[in-house]
């Protein structure tokens, strides 16, 4: 499983803990590394917590989640990074703000 590029063991036995191993699986590499390598542009500092709670954000077309992160940011200003690690729930936010983009383009 390519998670383990990702994931030390620890955090790697959480996820399992956490989702169903076919979710895992369909999960795809491709797009999970794309939004893992957007996620450390932006300096998240916590992207392991991120795939440990919030997995279904790596399913989403990175444009989209580009798009969620850059209105979260003007909402939130230039900390908001630090602002999201105190407040996981904003992640929440930007999986919904993508998902709307992506339903937006697909009507």
């Amino acid at each position: 499983m390519f998670l383990e590029k990702y994931l030390n063991s620890t955090y790697l036995d959480l996820v399992y803990s956490n989702y169903e191993e076919d979710y895992i699986n369909l999960l795809n590499e491709e797009n999970f590394n794309k939004i893992y390598l957007l996620l450390k542009s932006y300096n998240f500092y916590f992207i392991e917590d991120i795939i440990l709670n919030y997995l279904e954000l790596f399913e989403i077309d990175e444009d989209y989640v580009q798009l969620a992160i850059r209105d979260i940011k003007f909402s939130l200003g230039d900390d908001f990074v630090k602002q999201i690690g105190k407040n996981m729930l904003l992640i929440d936010k930007i999986i919904e703000l993508a998902i709307n983009y992506s339903e937006e383009d697909n009507t």
